[in-house]
Parts: C-alpha cells; sequence; structure tokens
C-alpha cells in the first residue's frame, strides 16, 4: 500500500506571511512531513562538487555533523551518473539508498541507509540552480506525488529567494546575522547562541551559514577572522 500523501500541501497563507528563515524552516520541514519524508535540505547546485557540498546547503533539518552523509547517501541513491550530472537535471529524480552489510565502520551508524531520496530541482529566474533534497523511510513516490511535491517546492522556493537569497546576495551582513557571528567570535556555540537569541539552533545554524557565504569562510573561525578582520564585530 501506498504512504503517499492523499493531498498536495499547497503552503497556504503560511507561504505568504514568511519572511525569516525560521518560517521557511518550518514550511519546509511541514511539506517534507507531509510527503512521508524525514528530511529536507534546500541548497545551491554546484559544478565542483555533484550533486552539492556542505557549504551549499542554505536550510536543512539534518544535523551540521551529519550532512556529510546525507550528501554521500543521496550520491549513492541517485547513482553515480546522475548525481555526476546533477547540474545539468531539469526534472525530479529519485532513488533508494543500498541496505549493504558493507558498509565502512564510520558509515555503520548511517540512518539514511535503505531511505528514498528525491533530488528536485529549481530555478532562480536569473537561471542560478538549486535543489531541493529529500529522504526518508518511505516508498518510493509516483509521477502524482512528485508532481505535486515539485508544484510545492516552486512555490516555496520562490517565495525564499524573493525574501532571502537575493538579500543575501547583496554580500552585506544582516543585524541578526552580525549578532550572531559576535557570539561566535566570543566562542559561543550554536547551542548556546540559540539559548542568548531565543532562536533555535537550526536557525542560528543557517544564519551562519549564510555569514559564512557572503564572507566566503570555509568554517566558523575564518568567517569570524574575515569579519574581524574588516571591522564588521567588535
Amino acid at each position: 500500500m501506498s504512504n503517499a500523501a492523499a493531498t498536495p500541501f499547497h503552503a497556504g497563507p503560511e507561504l505568504s506571511r514568511a519572511i525569516n528563515r525560521t518560517d521557511f524552516f518550518r514550511l519546509l520541514k511541514a511539506a517534507a512531513q507531509h510527503y512521508h519524508f524525514d528530511n529536507f535540505a534546500l541548497a545551491r547546485i554546484s559544478e565542483a562538487s555533484a550533486p552539492f557540498g556542505e557549504r551549499d546547503i542554505v536550510i536543512t533539518n539534518v544535523a551540521e555533523r551529519r550532512v556529510g552523509l546525507f550528501i554521500a547517501t543521496l550520491r549513492e541513491a541517485l547513482g553515480t551518473t546522475r548525481a555526476k550530472s546533477a547540474q545539468f537535471l531539469a526534472t525530479p529524480v529519485h532513488g533508494r539508498s543500498a541496505q549493504s552489510d558493507t558498509y565502512p565502520s564510520d558509515l555503520l551508524f548511517n540512518e539514511f541507509r535503505s531511505g528514498v531520496f528525491l533530488f528536485i530541482p529549481l530555478f532562480t529566474p536569473e537561471g542560478r540552480r538549486y535543489c531541493l533534497v529529500l529522504s526518508g523511510e518511505r516508498e518510493e513516490p509516483d509521477q502524482g506525488e512528485i508532481a505535486d511535491m515539485l508544484l510545492d517546492a516552486m512555490r516555496i522556493f520562490d517565495k525564499l529567494y524573493e525574501e532571502i537569497l537575493t538579500p543575501e546576495m547583496s554580500g552585506r551582513l544582516t543585524q541578526r546575522e552580525s549578532e550572531i557571528v559576535k557570539w561566535t567570535s566570543e566562542g559561543k556555540t550554536s547551542a548556546e547562541i540559540a539559548i542568548i537569541l531565543g532562536l533555535s539552533e537550526h536557525t542560528v545554524n543557517s544564519h551562519i551559514t549564510a555569514a559564512a557565504r557572503k564572507l566566503d569562510a570555509v568554517n566558523r573561525v575564518h568567517m569570524v577572522a574575515i569579519a574581524l578582520r574588516n571591522g564588521l564585530v567588535s
């Protein structure tokens, strides 16, 4: 029996009210759960690291320490050819990761193994490429369900691009990002910053990712060093 959702998600009024990363995190999480997926990741398409690298992720509910494993399992589920050609895909593709018992020791505790992955390509008006990846323990979706998920993903992404991604490409840190970079420079962890600012840890990590991308930093230490050098935090 299929466990597909009986009706499309279609975000409705929640989408029109979405203005920050927390709003879009909740929307994407709700959409994923509606279609019986456990995990989601919205990412920029990277030609250098197909299908994308850890630094290309915009919003995800995958724990930071598990993102590399999530991407590696996605590549396995899509297969070598589709994973390597992700930057050229124009339609959604899906697959199931292996259930082999021959995983290396560091992959034995892989919560993504044997799950279904759905890769949905997305495009901005200027032609920039992104994707939404969903994964979870469920049957592979049929074409009707994929069409519904594609429509929902496009609606959410279009609003997110307008509200969040376009301003981010200006290269200027938002007030919230500056706050979080400042607390990071003082040695606070994401969990501690979340408590201080009354945010979720996922939201804090999303702001850190956005700030690092704007500053062209490779990690948090590099981000703080650049911010201090440029006088963005004191």
